[in-house]
């Protein structure tokens, strides 16, 4: 299952580029607040995460491998 692991990696570096982005945007931009951005960002990461974790799960329940 490392497999997996190496794309919740993936995609959580690739959450945290386009978060970076979006920061220095809304950071530069007049009028807007950056700290908006991190409840959108945050709820993204968790699914991730979550969305791993259940599929790592079910992968181990029927003593396989993830496909």
């Amino acid at each position: 299952m490392p497999e997996l692991g190496s794309l919740i990696v993936a995609a959580l570096l690739l959450l945290a580029i386009a978060f970076a982005g979006s920061w220095i945007i809304a950071y530069v931009t007049p009028g807007v607040n950056p700290w908006s951005l991190l409840p959108w960002f945050g709820a993204a990461a968790l699914a991730i995460l979550v969305a791993g974790l259940v599929r790592g799960l079910i992968a181990r329940r029927r003593g396989g491998r993830a496909p």
